[in-house]
């Protein structure tokens, strides 16, 4: 099922969430991450587990593959 604008949501960018005081890095690249489209939560071991840069981000969903609508 595709994805359907409805009124409750409007489409648009996501608000970034500034994270720079956290320290956060990539773990893919290592470069520093200052935002993302969401507040990242700790996990049980007290990391934030694996998290990407826009470019290794960007890299990964390419190399993943189209998106399937089911």
């Amino acid at each position: 099922m595709a994805y359907q604008q409805d009124d409750r949501r409007p489409m648009g960018p996501r608000p970034m969430v500034d994270i720079s005081a956290l320290g956060i890095t990539c773990s893919e690249c290592g470069a520093p991450i200052d935002k993302l489209p969401f507040e990242p939560s700790k996990k049980e071991d007290g990391t934030f587990g694996r998290l990407y840069c826009y470019q290794c981000n960007k890299a990964r969903m390419k190399d993943r593959g189209p998106r399937r609508d089911y």
